[in-house]
């Protein structure tokens, strides 16, 4: 007789209240959701419109210590001369945080960016057991512009990244789960009488 529980007054009020309480624990629902892709949107890092100047070397890594031969490109450089030079670090970060100083500038190749910005050059490097760095200027006084390629020894040498997603990855989940809080502790019973 379920017709007849809905059609007394008595009864109707109960089924009135579930129905507003679970369209409320929605609306909750939806509005964690929408703050967590809000956050998650605010806080991952931008992408560059600009060109970021990429170089690559082939081969990409060797397979032990010793001197080799490699074709160096790359994209998105001051159009004129760059300067090629071996670097005693084995990582991006140590290249950015060492800059010339970590370079042996005596040791000069010279390269040429076309005016679409991309190069090519061949060039002979001694790679030690850790692996090392070749650094590439521009612009005026090679120093305008800056970049290079790291060569492994065994295996290619990565740039470090994914942190910064890895971050706001961990923060839109604190979001998330701060809004699953607020939707379960928001609950409230309803009382048949």
């Amino acid at each position: 007789m379920a017709h007849d529980k809905l059609s007394c007054g008595k009864n109707v009020l109960p089924y009135m209240m579930r129905g507003k309480f679970f369209m409320k624990k929605i609306k909750l629902l939806v509005s964690a959701f929408a703050v967590a892709l809000v956050a998650m949107l605010a806080l991952a890092p931008a992408a560059q419109a600009q060109d970021v100047p990429l170089a690559q070397a082939d081969p990409a890594f060797v397979e032990a210590a010793g001197e080799y031969e490699f074709t160096i490109t790359g994209s998105g450089w001051i159009a004129g001369a760059l300067a090629l030079v071996p670097c005693n670090v084995n990582s991006y970060e140590a290249l950015a945080a060492g800059g010339a100083e970590a370079c042996d500038t005596a040791s000069l190749t010279i390269a040429s960016a076309g005016a679409d910005g991309t190069f090519s050059v061949t060039a002979t490097f001694t790679v030690p057991e850790g692996g090392m760095c070749i650094g590439i200027g521009g612009g005026a006084g090679f120093t305008e512009q800056g970049g290079g390629y790291c060569v492994g020894v065994g295996a290619p040498i990565l740039p470090n990244s994914g942190s910064e997603s890895a971050m706001v990855a961990i923060i839109g989940a604190a979001v998330l789960a701060g809004g699953a809080m607020i939707v379960l502790s928001t609950r409230r019973r309803s009382f048949v009488s």
